[in-house]
């Protein structure tokens, strides 16, 4: 997938970003739920114009970003090293921003299904999507483990993005399991909070192992 179609994809998001949010103005009410708390339950309220323009805004940023990104990234650390992972990536991050707009949108409109539980699902989706490509990404300062030790090393960089790539996809297929079973939202955000903070202290212990090597 390279960037052009990545964008038409994105912008096929966009559109049913905005149908959906059409329909669902005429179901909320002036007055909706916007963000729910470690417990699943409403804790901040806000107008539905903000709920209805958020997926879009959001869907939107994505699109702006994968037009953005590429023409500011430094000398050798183009994305164009890694355009159609690049282009992957930013076509999940676009499919996850409607998918947690039109989640919060259903439940705003008295959707039975449990808030936490489903974001939990489709944010451990995200994960093991991404983990699929993590390997393939080159250096950047824009997507990936991004720490003093794998911008400094190449080799660091790549055995990090392995590491990471395995922990993401099977760390997310357990997770959207998990979930699926009813794990607590706790839970939930202690595994997300391993699987996105682990590599980066792996990246360090590599570092100490393998950085000296770098041919660079």
């Amino acid at each position: 997938m390279n960037i052009k179609t990545s964008l038409f994809a994105q912008q096929a998001l966009l559109v049913i970003a905005v149908v959906i949010s059409a329909i669902y103005y005429q179901k909320l009410p002036a007055t909706v739920p916007t963000h729910w708390n470690i417990e699943g339950k409403v804790d901040q309220y806000g107008s539905k114009l903000t709920a209805v323009v958020t997926g879009p805004i959001l869907v939107l940023l994505g699109i702006g970003l994968t037009l953005l990104l590429p023409k500011i990234s430094p000398k050798k650390y183009e994305i164009s090293k890694f355009e159609e992972t690049f282009a992957y990536a930013m076509l999940l991050v676009s499919g996850l921003f409607l998918f947690l707009s039109y989640v919060i949108l259903r439940a705003s409109a008295g959707g039975k299904s449990d808030v936490g539980e489903t974001i939990m699902f489709g944010m451990f989706l995200f994960f093991a999507f991404l983990g699929n490509i993590l390997g393939k990404i080159r250096r950047n300062f824009f997507m990936g483990i991004r720490t003093p030790w794998t911008l400094a090393s190449e080799p660091v960089w790549d055995a990090t993005h392995r590491l990471a790539g395995k922990l993401f996809f099977f760390g997310g297929i357990a997770g959207a399991i998990l979930s699926l079973l009813g794990m607590p939202m706790w839970g939930s955000l202690a595994l997300i909070l391993v699987l996105s903070f682990w590599p980066v202290i792996q990246s360090y212990f590599i570092y100490q192992r393998i950085g000296d090597k770098s041919s660079e």
